[in-house]
């Protein structure tokens, strides 16, 4: 049986990272992957002329010293991501926010939509900026930063259920937790910084990575289900009964598998003349503002891009985090909501299945969460020690990232 440094069960994004990190370090790397490419979830989708990419399309991670930027400097390659602005919209159920990455302008946005509480509002990102310049001008004044949390920065100033939605969808968006569970460095890089629209969604980084791992000598096996994979008893041992090869004898495995149910996808092939006036690529959207699980985000594509869509159409890819309850139908009535007359103009409607992407763990296996100075990392090591779990498939990805470079260091 080939002998092997790290097997890497899931081609994902932090899979891939992991690997590609290992691999550029010299060592000798294996991935185990069921579908017939890279990119697990964000692998895209063809039919009838329409391509969907069912990935974030919006990132923070790409600025100077982020996670992504980092992973990029890492592996020597160049990142498709560029800023832009307007950002991306807000729709709350009774009024609609354009964020732009020039903040006077989103505070134009805010002091139309939330007048009444607007001297707050602008007295909160004044203070976070002050909070940036601080931490910029002393060591020790960073140092304490990174250990503040959001909550009580938010809480003093007694923002309407409103305005705290309009930050909430934002944060859930970018980093899957409410705006008082985030860090203040999080809040920061929320509020004071623009995120990034990858072209080509992460499609671009997946084929760089690959590429990195098979330039370093790292091998890829596809269409290896992950129904076949077994942990053996030596720990270190990833077999397959459809595998040709058989199966892997590994100092370290990586599991960068699903955990937990995922969200809900529809494909929707659009004709353009549904998609309203002003409309952005991404917009962020809340039906209900006792409903926050509920909330649910819309990606429609440059209007005649005959590289994704027929002459005359759009894709339209709406999308609700595993905590909602909404059913397709739904979703679909929400959906409406922003989009008025959107059943009359549709001409394909997909609901996104992806192949199973879950590892079942082995019975007596179980995992501990490691903790990190950044509290946005998932990773997790089992009771054996050398096989860990990367992130549950609810993370960004930047967060995947961010568990991948810590991974990797702990291979040191």
């Amino acid at each position: 049986m080939p002998k092997y440094e790290l097997a890497v069960v899931g081609a994902g994004l932090g899979g891939l990272a992991a690997a590609a990190l290992a691999a550029r370090q010299g060592r000798k790397v294996i991935v185990l992957d069921p579908g017939d490419s890279a990119g697990g979830v964000l692998d895209v989708y063809r039919e009838d002329g329409f391509v969907f990419s069912p990935g974030p399309h919006l990132s923070f991670g790409f600025e100077r010293d982020g996670t992504i930027q980092k992973l990029g400097e890492r592996l020597g390659i160049a990142l498709n991501a560029s800023l832009c602005s307007p950002c991306y919209q807000v729709a709350l159920p009774d009024r609609r926010v354009t964020v732009y990455a020039e903040h006077s302008e989103t505070l134009d946005e805010l002091r139309r939509e939330f007048a009444h509480e607007f001297d707050r509002i602008a007295r909160f990102y004044r203070d976070l900026r002050a909070e940036v310049i601080k931490g910029a001008k002393s060591r020790i004044s960073a140092f304490l930063l990174r250990r503040k949390t959001a909550v009580g920065f938010i809480r003093r100033y007694r923002f309407s259920r409103e305005f705290t939605a309009f930050l909430d969808v934002q944060s859930f968006f970018f980093f899957r937790r409410r705006a008082d569970d985030l860090s203040l460095t999080s809040l920061i890089t929320l509020c004071d910084t623009a995120p990034f629209v990858i072209h080509d969604g992460f499609k671009k980084l997946v084929e760089q990575m690959v590429d990195v791992i098979l330039k370093n000598k790292g091998e890829i096996r596809y269409r290896t289900p992950f129904s076949e994979i077994t942990l053996g008893d030596g720990m270190g041992t990833v077999s397959s009964s459809t595998s040709p090869q058989g199966g892997a004898d590994a100092g370290v495995v990586l599991l960068n598998t699903e955990r937990q149910k995922q969200g809900r996808k529809l494909f929707l092939g659009i004709r353009n003349d549904v998609v309203p006036t002003g409309m952005l690529h991404c917009v962020l959207c809340l039906a209900d503002y006792s409903r926050m699980e509920d909330l649910f985000t819309l990606s429609v594509s440059a209007q005649d891009d005959l590289s994704v869509a027929p002459k005359g159409m759009s894709t339209l890819i709406a999308s609700c985090s595993s905590s909602s309850l909404l059913t397709k139908n739904e979703l679909m009535q929400q959906v409406g909501s922003v989009i008025p007359f959107l059943n009359d103009f549709v001409v394909l409607e997909r609901e996104y299945d992806p192949a199973a992407r879950a590892y079942v763990v082995p019975e007596g296996m179980s995992f501990k969460t490691l903790r990190f100075p950044d509290s946005q990392v998932y990773l997790s090591r089992s009771s054996r020690g050398n096989v860990y779990m990367l992130g549950d498939g609810s993370g960004t990805p930047a967060q995947e990232i961010a568990a991948a470079l810590a991974f990797v260091a702990r291979l040191k």
